[in-house]
């Protein structure tokens, strides 16, 4: 219950906020891009410094680990309630808070592989797998109730309390570590959080500047350049793959040279834990891709607000909250084979999304989603519980951490990326129809043409959900205030069934992937004694 309700409040702070982004303008005078880049910051610190966090972990002891990444967790949670700019805000969510989360996270997955084993391991985990697909979609729920009938502020304040409480349960945890601690490579560390944070960073900036062709000069630190002409992703991208490659070749020098390396090349060659890994960061990219797109249409088309458009996401949470627990006791109780409900869970989810995406449009209303939602959810929950448990049982309790570190790192990796991917494609689908439609209407007059596209690339920057108006737009002949509605919903349409399309393609290759994990998990006894082996 503890591990659970510390992974509930790390995952539930990636969405909290999103809801809040115009209260938070508001109230700290500040603009939609460094808004953003509190919410982006979060996921990238958690992607970048996780595999840190477990190995931290396995040498200093899980347990105290936990403990003090909650400590920092709440501090910064604190901070960040109390902000008074974007930067401060910035600063206490993506340094501090993100900094505890990253203690943490891997922390519960490895205290629960060593508290559990066999049939109570499976069970385990088809409850943390869970609470972690729930999560993120209750996010925008809890953001968007504290948001409207309190503050922002109380997005962050919540936290702290949670902590208490969960420093309270901990006493009831056992301490693990490595028998032979060793300090980690300090090199190592960089090289993981430049390669991690170049691969994440050139995916969310993929939306603003592009791929390779600039969309615009880039902007940092209020200077503009245009780095002739070449997007800041096309640098970003293989510098990171650079330095991801840099820090594997470190991780095989190290061990060479008989020294402890951040992640060890027996883990990196165990194809089951490779295998159940790829699929965590496929089906962490189906879950927010899914979590992006939804809530472009339920604001944008439906015109719901921030609450309601966190509660039309409910079926999916509930959908998830029943399916995990159902492959849990497949496996435990009926000896269904683990791979065979991964594989049934990403194929409803996959036919979740195609449900979804022919019930999106201009005429569609939140009931007629929910078959769609709760399909995706339902498959979900089946995939993504016996995930965790099938990927780390092929590891010894010895390296519990470090493998729960790469683990989490490979969620959070696929967290960006499907936010990213899902996100840019949606986006630059809205403004290419938004100005297709508007150039090729006959309705509209041509006088009025730039300053609709004006309001349109407006519109789509704030990722389709701001009003279209224009000055005096209340005097234009009905037929014209017809036609720009028309287009502003068929752009909303047509950019959020593409993004479900990206979604539809990322599940379909999470379903192949799946064909290269084994058919069960390894008997505990054998992981438990250090005999894991790279099995197929």
């Amino acid at each position: 219950m503890v591990m659970a309700l510390a992974l509930f409040i790390v995952i539930l702070d990636t969405t909290i906020i999103n809801v809040s982004i115009k209260a938070i303008i508001g109230d700290l005078h500040s603009n939609l891009k460094a808004v953003q880049w509190v919410i982006t910051g979060y996921s990238l610190m958690l992607a970048a410094f996780t595999i840190t966090g477990g190995r931290l972990g396995d040498i200093f002891g899980r347990k105290r680990m936990f403990m003090v990444g909650a400590v920092v967790f709440a501090l910064g949670s604190l901070s960040a309630s109390r902000a008074h700019s974007a930067t401060a805000l910035m600063l206490s969510v993506s340094l501090v808070e993100a900094s505890g989360a990253a203690m943490m996270l891997p922390a519960t997955a490895s205290l629960i592989l060593a508290e559990y084993k066999g049939k109570d391991r499976a069970l385990a985990f088809g409850v943390y797998g869970a609470i972690a697909g729930a999560a993120a979609t209750i996010g925008p729920i809890v953001g968007g109730y504290l948001t409207t009938n309190y503050s922002w502020r109380w997005n962050y304040l919540i936290n702290p309390c949670v902590v208490l409480v969960l420093l309270a349960g901990s006493f009831v945890l056992h301490e693990t570590q490595e028998r032979h601690a060793r300090r980690p490579d300090i090199l190592s560390i960089a090289l993981s959080a430049f390669g991690l944070g170049g691969l994440v960073y050139g995916m969310i900036e993929s939306s603003t500047y592009g791929w390779i062709k600039a969309k615009a000069p880039y902007e940092i630190f209020g200077g503009h350049y245009h780095l002739l002409g070449v997007s800041v992703s096309a640098y970003t991208l293989p510098a990171g793959v650079i330095f991801i490659a840099l820090f594997l070749w470190r991780q095989v020098s190290l061990e060479h040279r008989g020294k402890v390396p951040l992640v060890s090349t027996g883990l990196l060659k165990n194809r089951q834990f490779i295998a159940g890994g790829a699929v965590v960061s496929v089906v962490a990219m189906c879950q927010f891709g899914l979590v992006f797109v939804l809530p472009v249409f339920l604001q944008g088309m439906l015109g719901k607000d921030a609450f309601h458009a966190g509660l039309a996401l409910l079926p999916f949470s509930i959908a998830v909250l029943v399916g995990a627990p159902i492959s849990g006791v497949l496996v435990g109780k009926r000896n269904v084979a683990p791979r065979h409900i991964i594989q049934t869970g990403l194929a409803v989810t996959l036919a979740g999304a195609l449900l979804l995406r022919s019930e999106l449009g201009v005429h569609s209303t939140v009931a007629t989603i929910i078959p769609g939602l709760a399909c995706f959810g339902f498959g979900f929950g089946l995939a993504f519980s016996q995930l965790a448990n099938l990927t780390l049982s092929a590891v010894s309790v010895q390296q519990a951490g470090e493998a729960a570190g790469v683990n989490n790192t490979f969620r959070q990796v696929g967290t960006s990326f499907g936010q990213a991917l899902v996100g840019a494609v949606l986006i630059s689908s809205l403004a290419t129809q938004l100005n297709h439609d508007i150039s090729a209407s006959t309705v509209l007059p041509a006088g009025i043409k730039p300053h609709v596209a004006a309001a349109a690339t407006a519109s789509a920057e704030s990722l389709g959900t701001a009003n279209a108006n224009l000055d005096g737009q209340a005097a234009l002949p009905p037929a014209v205030a017809r036609a720009m509605l028309a287009i502003r919903n068929d752009a909303i349409v047509k950019g959020v069934r593409t993004g479900m399309e990206v979604t539809i393609g990322i599940a379909a290759v999470g379903l192949l992937v799946s064909t290269r994990l084994p058919l069960r998990s390894m008997r505990a006894e054998d992981v438990d004694d250090g005999k894991a082996a790279s099995t197929a």
